[in-house]
C-alpha cells in the first residue's frame, strides 16, 4: 500500500514540476520536488527507503527527460543515501535541519549528476557551470523542503497510525 501511494506521490509531483512549475523559475532553475521528496523520504525514514525512492524518481525521470537511462537514477539514489545516513543520528524536527539537509542532498545530487556527465561525454566543461546551477538549484529546493517534508512526516505518521492500529 505504501508503496503505490509513494509511487503515485512521485508521479503527481512529477507532474506538478513539468507543468506548473515551468512558469516559476528564479535564477532560470526551477525546485526539482521529487529529488526533495526523496530526500524527504530519507530523513523521516531511513537511507534504504530514500534511496529507493531517488532510484523511482530518478528512473521516472530518465525515461520521460534524459538522453540516457541511469544519469539521474544513480545520482538521485546516491543523494538519498548519503542523507538518509547522515541524518540517521539526528532530531529531524527541527526546520533548519530539514533545510541544511535537502541543501546538502541537493549538492550532491548536483555534484554526482556533473561528474557521471562529464564522464560520459554529456557535457563537455561542467565546471564551468557547477557552482552558478548547484548553488540556485539547492537554495531553491531548500526553501520548497519544509512543506514537503510536513507532507511526508504527516503521510509516513498516518500510515504507521493505520497498520499498527487497524491491523
Amino acid at each position: 500500500m505504501r508503496t503505490i501511494v509513494y509511487v503515485l506521490v512521485l508521479g503527481v509531483l512529477v507532474l506538478v514540476q513539468t507543468t506548473l512549475l515551468n512558469f516559476i523559475e528564479i535564477f532560470g532553475v526551477k525546485p526539482d520536488l521529487p529529488l526533495v521528496f526523496a530526500l524527504c523520504m530519507a530523513m523521516v525514514k531511513n537511507e534504504k527507503v530514500g534511496a529507493l525512492t531517488g532510484l523511482m524518481n530518478g528512473f521516472l525521470d530518465d525515461i520521460l527527460f534524459g538522453r540516457f537511462l541511469g544519469l539521474n537514477t544513480i545520482s538521485k539514489s546516491i543523494a538519498g543515501y548519503v542523507v538518509g545516513l547522515g541524518s540517521r543520528n539526528l532530531y529531524k524536527g527541527r526546520t533548519v535541519i530539514t533545510m541544511v539537509l535537502v541543501f546538502t542532498g541537493s549538492v550532491i545530487f548536483n555534484f554526482v549528476f556533473m561528474t557521471i556527465a562529464f564522464l560520459t561525454g554529456e557535457l563537455i566543461h561542467p565546471w564551468r557551470n557547477f557552482l552558478p546551477i548547484t548553488v540556485a538549484s539547492s537554495l531553491i529546493n531548500m526553501l520548497v523542503s519544509p512543506l514537503i517534508y510536513i507532507g511526508t512526516y504527516r503521510m509516513e505518521r498516518f500510515f504507521d497510525y493505520y497498520f499498527d492500529i487497524k491491523y
